[in-house]
């Protein structure tokens, strides 16, 4: 499975010799008012459980992803490849082009 770096992430993964644990910390929201969660996983089964639920979660999450992007092609007359641009713009942190921008092709001033 490819990893990426752990800044990138927002949950944390690690093994507790002691109590034979995998356990997940989960964070949730942005300083001041960050939480954390954490959830335990004790068995292999209990982990197959998991597995499985997220990647539902994915399979559904991508399915409405793009039911959403032909809507906005199909009724609001998105351009796809400008439309693409923006998700992916919306995804980089370090982007500073309006999406309104990015999806009319207006320049900047």
């Amino acid at each position: 499975m490819p990893e990426q770096d752990a800044d990138e992430l927002p949950f944390d993964v690690r093994f507790d010799a002691g109590s034979g644990e995998v356990v997940v910390m989960i964070t949730y929201g942005n300083p001041p008012r960050q939480t954390m969660r954490r959830k335990t996983y004790a068995s292999q089964e209990a982990l197959a459980v998991a597995i499985a639920e997220h990647n539902h979660e994915a399979f559904l999450q991508a399915r409405l992803a793009n039911v959403l992007a032909s809507a906005a092609i199909n009724h609001l007359g998105a351009d796809p490849v400008r439309l693409q641009k923006a998700v992916r713009a919306l995804s980089d942190p370090t982007n500073t082009v309006p999406v309104g921008s990015i999806l009319r092709g207006e320049r900047q001033p």
